[in-house]
């Protein structure tokens, strides 16, 4: 009977594996405590379920394996320092990158001979690159695309090789939330899918449109933008910026700066209501990669999905977790002062065998919650109700990000700000009754 865990199991690298068991590392903590007990006993058979197994683990492998367990804790501490610290600590005004100097530069740039142009844009970095929104043929020259290659593909594994927090969308893409805590979710109707082994998902559409986003996370959310543009949740805008202001108050100055909504009401999918209308079962038993339970890698509920290719859960993947763009200050300080807090949520990448990019997952962290900005918040707004947001620029009228809000506490309503009878940006848009934008 071989066992389910694969080469890399410990008893069976020692010889010892005559049976089915769970994962060495999912039970650690009741195996170190058998085997102590297994010590002390003078009999050196013991019978398992039913099967013999000679010169199990006493005192000598014992203490190798807590040495062992003690070891993988620390390393998963370790990533985890690393995933929390963002690429960007402090964010950079957009407006600044494409100053009038810049913008004269570029433009004389543009005017060089083809393989002067091109020479200097090969100085300038990946982000950088994707920033100036270049025509496809000149990307490709300046990306040096292999001869071959499909530009999605090709970009989705230099990002991820890179680690930069960015996330390429090279086509048509599905959005999947599943927004319970792992093991709260009640058993399917279907006695043939086996427990914990898949997720319970439900639809968002539309997906995000082709492009590249940058991830900013917030608390118990995230805001998803294009690579060149604002982030929706800092205090910078296309029309103008306010670098003196608290940043988690930029919901009350979104207007001002230059940013429209589109929110859509989704209560069935809010953390304390968690009933979707239309939901599906996403099956894991495809993955290759470390499902180990506590790992950083380990893909579960709650998790946010963007799925770039259909049904690659049909196939062998695996799903790996990466740095974030930027972290805001509300998840910062939550995760810096209280230290029974929840790990902050991350963006993860998910790919096949072949190292191709299929999907983008934000998990690792809390429930998501998320209100609506522009309208009148209540006490329990974001967890149970919910609201997906999109965003474009006022004027224009392509989409540009999309934004799952969070927690309300800790940042600046308008509503709150009005209250306390401080002034903020947007607060002509805003009747003083109701607290409610104005036409």
């Amino acid at each position: 009977m071989l066992c389910r865990n694969g080469p890399t199991c410990h008893f069976l690298a020692r010889g010892h594996c005559w049976f089915r068991h769970t994962d060495v590392y999912e039970q650690e903590d009741e195996m170190v405590e058998l085997l102590r007990l297994l010590a002390r006993l003078p009999q050196r058979i013991i019978r398992l379920q039913g099967i013999i197994a000679n010169q199990l683990w006493l005192e000598d492998e014992e203490e190798e394996f807590v040495n062992m367990a003690v070891e993988r804790r620390e390393k998963e501490k370790g990533m985890r320092r690393i995933l929390n610290k963002p690429v960007h600590q402090e964010l950079k005004c957009q407006r600044g990158f494409l100053s009038n100097d810049v913008k004269y530069l570029l433009s004389n740039v543009s005017q060089l001979p083809p393989e002067l142009h091109l020479a200097i844009l090969r100085h300038f970095d990946l982000e950088a690159v994707l920033r100036l929104e270049l025509p496809y043929n000149l990307l490709c020259q300046v990306l040096r695309l292999p001869r071959g290659e499909k530009m999605g593909s090709w970009l989705g594994r230099q990002l991820l090789e890179q680690d930069l927090g960015i996330i390429y969308v090279p086509g048509e893409s599905k959005m999947l939330l599943a927004n319970y805590e792992d093991g709260d979710e009640d058993e399917d109707e279907d006695e043939d899918r086996e427990d914990g082994n898949s997720l319970k998902v439900s639809d968002i559409s539309p997906g995000l449109a082709p492009g590249a986003y940058k991830v900013r996370i917030l608390q118990n959310g995230f805001d998803l933008v294009r690579v060149g543009c604002d982030f929706l949740s800092t205090q910078c805008g296309p029309v103008t910026c306010f670098h003196t202001a608290k940043t988690e108050h930029w919901a009350s100055s979104f207007m001002c700066r230059g940013f429209s909504l589109q929110t859509e009401t989704r209560t069935d999918l809010a953390p304390e209501n968690w009933e979707p209308k239309h939901s599906w079962h996403l099956p894991l038993g495809q993955s290759q990669g470390d499902r180990l339970r506590g790992s950083v890698d380990e893909l579960k509920a709650p998790v946010f999905v963007i799925s770039l290719q259909e049904e690659w859960w049909t196939r062998q993947w695996s799903h790996r977790r990466g740095r974030n763009y930027s972290v805001d200050s509300v998840a910062q300080g939550q995760e810096v002062n209280d230290e029974a807090s929840e790990e902050l949520l991350g963006l993860g990448v998910v790919t096949n065998m072949q190292g191709e990019v299929v999907a983008y997952t934000i998990s690792g962290g809390p429930v998501f919650a998320a209100y609506d900005p522009a309208d009148d918040p209540h006490s329990d707004e974001g967890w149970y109700d919910f609201s997906v947001s999109r965003y474009q620029y006022t004027g224009q009228a392509e989409t540009i990000g999309l934004i799952i809000t969070g927690s309300q506490n800790d940042y600046g309503m308008p509503w709150l700000l009005e209250q306390e009878e401080e002034e903020f940006p947007d607060q002509e848009h805003y009747t003083a009754k109701q607290y409610l934008p104005t036409s």
